[in-house]
């Protein structure tokens, strides 16, 4: 198993984490302001940000399903 991938992929996945945090933040922020357009917007950013997560998560999956078959 390459552990400086599985390194990078958890660096990538914390710092989506981070952008993840603070769209949630604005998202709530423009909420309360009653910028509906903005929040959509915000909200949709959201989402794709979300999807690379998910898609970082099942490479990592991935990888140790791979390490694993192969004992």
């Amino acid at each position: 198993m390459d552990f400086n991938q599985l390194e990078q992929l958890g660096d990538e996945l914390r710092g989506i984490g981070h952008k993840r945090r603070q769209l949630v933040e604005q998202i709530y922020q423009e909420v309360r302001e009653g910028d509906q357009k903005s929040s959509k917007q915000l909200y949709q950013e959201l989402s794709s940000v979300s999807k690379q997560a998910i898609g970082i998560i099942q490479h990592q999956k991935e990888l140790f399903d791979q390490e694993i078959n192969q004992m």
